[in-house]
């Protein structure tokens, strides 16, 4: 439709006044979709979360012009993101016909509408979720990016496992991507529901780290254990603080955090977090226990599970180290206060050799007349690093973790 032009004169007392008013076109096309929700018919809400094992949604589509009623000319395929965490999954790309995370699934819309149409969920689908319906496939010559999005269903809040553990242990990117990579999470309970705490197992300058563990009973009575992808790290950026303001400290139990999860060269971080906490107690006796390394087989293939599989599920874990080697001090040392030893007692692979950093923690400590000699045991939490192959490394927190003679 063409705009149009209309003038007038307008003669006042000594004075004319012109003017033009162009008139443009009204608003045509599709200008929104509706999403029905069919099943699950009931889709939960903040106190009552949809069952575990949902995975498929149905729903109904129908176009709107701009009075609102049925637009008859649709007929092409929308696009279908699950927005879940703060963000859009897969990731779209608008400037390519593939988003990298994968692409959308579609639904094929006829005069306007299409009628029970059955969306697969991600495997990770978490807390307040909504179907993200969008007019804009790069492939249809007169998509209009009209959107609709679904009532909010309602799936339990991540535990730290969730943000943890790989979809397959046995491919390359187990080692370095989070499932939610980019999500914005919150954990506020532990999976083992009330036996569970949430317990913060070392301190640093710029961050913590927190296990879930399992305790004896409901009282959170130790020992307490934890199993694979139960610990994380927490980037504070400075010395890591509650809500309130008041400093964090090893074998506290928190009611939870939160922030957004990246990757730092391997290593899974929730950055520019909160943490929550109602009691500054300290209980030493609920941190979990030390996972010790099995130099016989940690330091094996990928697709063996008893093998490098293992640091990763232990990442951000203290972990126990016994009779391993120190080696030569080399610009690792001098450059990032990094010193060595080899649980294979060699010191002549790579492969099997771990980092350790005790600078700013355990001062008085001198690697260099440690160098050949073989420690019974060393305790530190484990963090990797991506850059020539995978390099490990741990960081005891005191004295006590470091067992010298």
């Amino acid at each position: 439709m063409m705009s149009t032009l209309t003038c007038a004169t307008v003669a006042t007392v000594g004075l004319a006044l012109a003017g033009c008013v162009e008139h443009q076109a009204g608003v045509t096309g599709t200008q929104s979709i509706g999403v029905e929700l069919v099943s699950p018919a009931d889709p939960g809400a903040i106190d009552r979360r949809l069952a575990e094992g949902l995975r498929t949604v149905t729903i109904n589509l129908t176009a709107y012009d701009a009075d609102n009623q049925l637009d008859p000319t649709v007929d092409r395929d929308v696009l279908v993101y699950v927005q879940y965490l703060g963000t859009l999954t897969p990731t779209p790309d608008f400037t390519s016909l593939m988003p990298a995370s994968g692409a959308p699934q579609k639904i094929h819309m006829t005069a306007g509408q299409a009628m029970q149409q059955v969306v697969t969920l991600p495997p990770a689908v978490l807390g307040p979720t909504t179907l993200w319906i969008d007019d804009g496939d790069p492939k249809s010559p007169n998509r209009t990016f009209a959107v609709g999005t679904s009532p909010v269903l309602w799936f339990r809040d991540p535990f730290i496992s969730d943000i943890q553990t790989p979809p397959d242990e046995t491919k390359i990117d187990a080692l370095q991507v989070s499932p939610l990579q980019n999500k914005q999470v919150a954990v506020s309970a532990s999976r083992y529901g009330s036996k569970g705490r949430l317990v913060v197992t070392s301190v640093f300058a710029q961050g913590y780290t927190v296990s879930d563990v399992q305790c004896q009973d409901d009282a959170g009575t130790p020992p307490c254990t934890t199993a694979p992808y139960d610990h994380i790290e927490v980037f504070s950026s400075s010395a890591p603080r509650d809500q309130n303001g008041k400093l964090l400290q090893q074998g506290q139990v928190i009611d939870g955090f939160s922030g957004g999860i990246s990757e730092f060269n391997g290593l899974t971080e929730v950055g520019f977090p909160v943490t929550f906490a109602t009691s500054d107690a300290v209980t030493p006796d609920r941190q979990p226990a030390p996972v010790k390394l099995d130099k016989a087989t940690w330091f094996s293939a990928l697709g063996n599970p008893q093998g490098i599989i293992n640091f990763e599920r232990n990442e951000a874990a203290p972990i126990e180290i016994d009779g391993a080697k120190v080696c030569p001090l080399d610009d690792a040392y001098d450059r990032f206060k990094e010193w060595k030893i080899d649980p294979m007692g060699t010191c002549a692979s790579n492969a099997s050799i771990i980092d350790v950093v005790t600078a700013g923690v355990i001062g008085d400590l001198d690697p260099s007349t440690l160098v050949g000699k073989t420690l019974p045991r060393v305790v530190g939490v484990l963090r990797p690093y991506e850059g020539n192959g995978n390099i490990w490394i741990i960081y005891p927190r005191s004295s006590a973790d470091l067992t010298l003679q």
